[in-house]
């Protein structure tokens, strides 16, 4: 009996030790994951959230990046965290619903919201997954959220300022029109699209009368000036689908896709009574000669301007502030 005894003692013992060696091997690996997770980087932050979506655990750089010490978030839900943006919420309740009922075990979204100390956008990119029970039931979730703020922030810059060179490529600085090289193309473009199919396709050419004397008395403060304001009434007086580009020096192209001759008249008649009835400032009346010409079939681009340019220089012989065709 004595040695049972014994020997269930040195079982139980045995077991305890086991039992404290294994409790050990998992404080130590606890510990080891939490220094992984703590070491992340600052643009870095683990959590976990229970079954019912609320924040149950943190790493130290949650505070640095949501802007909410973790004692206020733990025990959180979801939605009700942060001022989301956009379809933040909704695209996080989305993937949360996905995680309840089994339908997605991993996801990488992007989501923004307000930051509750600095009052600006931040935006977040969040990589976490489910864990079940063998019958299913969701148990937790849990996973890794990015700081991408500054990436999200310097893709718009380069956007945008690949936005203003394409613009600073294409446009005339001055008057905001198409320069030279654009107009051409755009033109080409439609000449293409033409030869295919039975549409009229039309040009003005116009070019200021006695500019030069606007320079000469009135500067050229005055003089860019009168290039903006006519460009602003011409582009008022045609369709969405016309396109003006400035040919060179105060010569311009318009461009009038499914106008025949006719109808392109009209529009050069308008354009010219519009300017010349226009009151500048302190400048006395401005007009302008135009050239009207419609686009044959076959021919080229270079005989195509040099038929509208003659027209153009015909109204100037004729007298000036008239349309020629």
């Amino acid at each position: 009996m004595f040695y049972i005894i014994l020997v269930l003692v040195f079982l139980i013992i045995f077991i305890y030790l086991r039992f404290r060696k294994q409790q050990q091997k998992l404080i130590e690996a606890k510990e080891k994951y939490k220094s992984i997770v703590e070491d992340l980087g600052e643009n870095f932050f683990a959590y976990r959230m229970d079954a019912e979506f609320n924040f149950v655990y943190f790493s130290k750089n949650m505070e640095n990046i949501l802007g909410v010490p973790p004692q206020d978030v733990l025990g959180k839900n979801f939605d009700n965290m942060l001022e989301w943006t956009g379809d933040s919420i909704e695209v996080g309740a989305k993937s949360l619903e996905a995680y309840y009922t089994g339908k997605q075990q991993s996801d990488l979204t992007m989501m923004s919201f307000i930051h509750p100390i600095t009052g600006k956008e931040r935006f977040i990119r969040v990589a976490d997954h489910a864990v079940h029970d063998s019958s299913g039931n969701l148990l937790w979730i849990e996973g890794i959220l990015e700081d991408i703020t500054d990436r999200i922030n310097a893709e718009k810059e380069l956007q945008q300022k690949q936005l203003e060179f394409e613009k600073l490529a294409t446009t005339d600085i001055l008057t905001g029109v198409y320069n030279r090289y654009s107009i051409m193309k755009q033109i080409k473009e439609e000449m293409r699209r033409i030869k295919r199919k039975e549409e009229p396709l039309s040009l003005i050419m116009y070019d200021y009368d006695h500019f030069k004397d606007v320079n000469d008395n009135f500067g050229h403060d005055i003089g860019d000036y009168v290039l903006k304001e006519t460009t602003k009434i011409i582009s008022q007086g045609i369709r969405e689908i016309d396109k003006i580009g400035r040919y060179g020096g105060e010569e311009f192209l318009i461009l009038l896709p499914y106008s025949n001759l006719s109808d392109t008249l009209e529009v050069a008649q308008r354009i010219k009574d519009a300017v010349a009835s226009h009151h500048f400032k302190g400048v006395k009346q401005i007009t302008i000669s135009l050239g009207v010409a419609q686009y044959n079939k076959g021919e080229s681009l270079q005989s195509l301007l040099k038929r509208i340019d003659e027209k153009m220089y015909q109204s100037k012989h004729l007298g000036r502030n008239r349309v020629s065709s």
